[in-house]
């Protein structure tokens, strides 16, 4: 329910239009799960070089089902078979400043070239009665599914760019509620508001047909009922628009969703095994020391903007909880009360 809330923390001041770290650190302040997250978009992994050398993550976990209805959770990943490449906030600025648009510039000539870039996927795969092995929630977004064993299941490869740019890229309407049978949501909640609000921005961003567009169309026939509305080109000759009928047009059972024993109670509370800071720590841990420092300097950077002390020293007792070297780095880097952070960490 908090996803909304955290996109208008980010955005620009609705009064001034100006992005503000007091605003975005306000909001986070207030939520310990942002942590791990935090950890990686001010690192160097936040400004990657190109769209080549960076690694895909499904963040949210999915249902897959058999033929035999037997059920399966799963995460998804692509990984760069070029590597990973990123910039530091010094190679940012000199970048950039040259070209803001480097990263598109770059697909386009490598490929243009014959360079075609590579993306092996991954997929993480446990059964339903293990969803509560582990010391954290495996449909909690913020977290990844550590200590699983994953599989190369296929390599994708982008062997050409996009004759229009606007057409098939702009126009494209990427949903979580394009699913296909055999691939089902799981109850992760952020999940769930999300099959709901992208379809629901697109009727707005795109219009009530946009599926019927060229680059969204399905590759396969599909009837699913929809008629008129504005800038309807699809096949609108058929009478019979509703299910069930006697005109021989009949629902796949295949795409029925799958069946799972439910226990517990309807109820607006937070995720059980929360476990906000463990791989926060873990992910500051396994970065180089150059990381680290530019993962430091990085953060110093907004977080040492933010007037309001309380804020700041709660954001630093996150990270303090995190890894005690992080938080203690970070503390002093911008002018904070580490005996504060301490006290507001247990």
């Amino acid at each position: 329910m908090k996803f909304p809330d955290m996109v208008h923390s980010l955005k620009p001041s609705p009064v001034n239009n100006i992005q503000d770290p007091n605003r975005f650190f306000d909001f986070f302040s207030h939520n310990p799960s942002a942590t791990h997250m935090l950890t990686w978009v001010y690192s160097d992994f936040g400004t990657p070089a190109n769209y080549r050398q960076m690694d895909g993550f499904g963040v949210h976990a999915y249902k897959m089902i058999n033929s035999q209805g037997n059920v399966h959770y799963v995460k998804f990943q692509w990984k760069s078979k070029q590597g990973i490449n990123n910039l530091s906030a010094k190679q940012v600025k000199e970048t950039q400043g040259k070209d803001f648009q480097h990263m598109t510039r770059d697909l386009y000539d490598e490929i243009n070239a014959g360079n075609f870039p590579q993306w092996d996927l991954y997929v993480k795969v446990i059964r339903p009665d293990q969803l509560d092995d582990f010391d954290y929630n495996l449909l909690d977004a913020t977290k990844m599914w550590h200590d699983i064993e994953e599989v190369n299941v296929g390599t994708m490869t982008l062997n050409r760019m996009p004759k229009n740019f606007f057409q098939s890229t702009e126009q494209v309407a990427m949903a979580p509620a394009n699913l296909i049978p055999g691939i089902e949501p799981s109850e992760d909640r952020l999940l769930q508001g999300r099959v709901f609000s992208y379809s629901d921005t697109q009727l707005y961003r795109l219009g009530a047909n946009h599926q019927q567009l060229p680059i969204n169309k399905p590759k396969v026939a599909v009837n699913n009922y929809n008629q008129e509305g504005a800038m309807n080109i699809g096949n609108t000759d058929l009478d019979v628009n509703y299910q069930p009928n006697h005109a021989g047009v009949k629902e796949d059972t295949t795409a029925k969703h799958s069946q799972i024993k439910l226990k517990g109670y309807v109820q607006q509370a937070g995720i059980k095994k929360m476990q906000d800071f463990k791989q926060a720590g873990r992910l500051y841990r396994s970065f180089t020391k150059q990381q680290q420092d530019n993962l430091i300097k990085n953060l110093a950077g907004d977080l040492g903007a933010v007037k309001d002390s309380a804020v700041k020293h709660q954001m630093l007792s996150f990270f303090y909880r995190a890894d005690k070297g992080y938080g203690k780095r970070l503390t002093k880097a911008v002018d904070g009360d580490i005996k504060q952070v301490k006290m507001l960490s247990h």
